[in-house]
């Protein structure tokens, strides 16, 4: 097993929700002690693209800096090597689970992963270690509810304040998931 465990995330495009929150996620976990990498894509990549400019703005509001992100087209071998797949839209769990079947266990939207992680505390795991970040994805697997359904608004064409919402809700969604991820500090 890998020494480090490996967040995905993905939306449509891979120039606004998923690249937003892989620059958030990354300073959150500047200063973890697990070794975690994040990385972001999409089911229908604007390969090479920077990010939106309302992206880069909403972020940079937030302190963080977007520029050096480049789309990336969500593929097989991306998929197989995350430990957990956070994803936009139900939509974008479809794509992933269709490149590759084993991989339902861990893909969910970042707001379903977010809620199930959560619940997931009340259980005594090591702290800061990768298997206990791996035994609270598979313990969101186990507690999953397909009926119910949670997308992140995708702001793509709108204006400035609803980049900077969708920043927020990444914000809040990323604070709960790498929490339970990371354990107690």
């Amino acid at each position: 097993m890998r020494a480090e465990f490996r967040i995905l995330l993905v939306c449509t495009a891979n120039i606004c929700r998923s690249a937003m929150a892989e620059v958030i996620a990354g300073a959150m976990l500047q200063s973890a002690a697990l070794p975690v990498t994040t990385g972001s894509a999409g089911v229908r990549a604007l390969v090479g693209h920077p990010m939106a400019p309302h992206a880069v703005g909403a972020l940079a509001k937030l302190g963080l800096d977007g520029r050096a992100h480049r789309a990336r087209l969500l593929d097989l071998d991306l998929v197989r090597s995350a430990d957990l797949l956070l994803t936009m839209e139900a939509a974008h769990v479809a794509v992933a689970v269709g490149l590759d079947p084993a991989a339902a266990h861990k893909s969910f939207t970042l707001p379903e992963f977010a809620a199930l992680a959560s619940g997931a505390g009340g259980r005594r795991y090591r702290s800061d270690t990768v298997e206990r970040a791996r035994a609270i994805v598979r313990s969101a697997a186990e507690r999953r509810d397909r009926q119910r359904v949670m997308d992140v608004y995708d702001p793509y064409g709108g204006p400035p304040e609803g980049y900077e919402a969708c920043a927020k809700t990444l914000g809040a969604s990323l604070s709960h998931a790498l929490g339970a991820l990371l354990g107690p500090r």
